[in-house]
């Protein structure tokens, strides 16, 4: 695949648009069109082109009065970037401890809806190939960090998981609403999840969640690789240190944030 298009109406055009964004401020969160027209030197025309482009794709939401303002997923993305900083430094040493204790493949993921993204792993020192690649995006319904993620999230997440469709992906993928909620009431019940052959064929993992200093569920910590190396019979044992590490990973985060 060739290098995407790119020009003077391409860059304007984004360039307009971030500077759309850029407009609100803390002292000014809600701003009309006429407004913006008038600080941004544009049309009328474009810049309600714009604000009609940026509430499509979930950036910018109306008012009651007409007016404009940040949504939600701005917000959501800042987090997710000051987050992946401290989570990053935080978990690095006790993922790698993980992996030595238990000779599996370790890995820290956030929620990015319908996915996860793995943010920091460490490859099992035997031969177990995983699927779940540095900075790759897996759907949530999938894993056993997107469960963790779901089941202590908020409700819209899992809203906007089911609305991106529950495709199959392995073996025994959850597919339907109802199977989904009943699993999540199962994770918050016990505190982790499980996952066995439902993100790829042959491929088990376990997870705990992470939370913050606020007690939002921040990330999951899991271990994944193929049935023989996470037999049931040893789940409770790997349940136990995967439990231990998202708790420390949790108590490191806090503090981070408390600082």
């Amino acid at each position: 695949m060739g290098e995407p298009r790119s020009g003077p109406k391409s860059y304007s055009t984004v360039t307009k648009a971030t500077d759309v964004l850029s407009s609100f401020s803390f002292a000014e969160p809600v701003l009309g069109v006429s407004e913006l027209a008038r600080r941004l030197g544009m049309g009328k025309s474009t810049v309600y082109r714009l604000l009609t482009t940026l509430v499509r794709a979930g950036w910018v939401e109306q008012t009651p009065d007409s007016r404009y303002r940040l949504s939600l997923k701005v917000y959501e993305l800042g987090q997710q970037v000051v987050a992946g900083l401290d989570l990053r430094d935080v978990a690095h040493t006790p993922l790698e401890v993980l992996r030595s204790q238990t000779g599996l493949t370790t890995h820290v993921a956030v929620l990015s809806v319908p996915d996860v993204v793995y943010v920091d792993r460490f490859e099992s020192p035997g031969m177990i190939a995983v699927s779940a690649r540095l900075g790759r995006r897996r759907p949530a319904h999938g894993s056993s960090a997107g469960k963790c993620l779901l089941a202590f999230g908020d409700r819209t997440q899992v809203d906007a998981v089911v609305r991106a469709g529950l495709q199959r992906l392995g073996p025994r993928t959850i597919r339907s609403r109802s199977s989904l909620e009943r699993a999540l009431a199962e994770v918050r019940r016990v505190g982790h999840a499980v996952s066995v052959e439902e993100s790829d064929a042959g491929m088990s993992s376990i997870a705990a969640p992470v939370f913050d200093a606020s007690g939002a569920c921040t990330a999951a910590v899991a271990v994944s690789g193929p049935p023989f190396a996470l037999p049931e019979e040893d789940h409770p044992r790997i349940v136990r240190m995967v439990v231990a590490t998202a708790a420390e990973i949790s108590r490191g985060l806090t503090a981070r944030q408390r600082a």
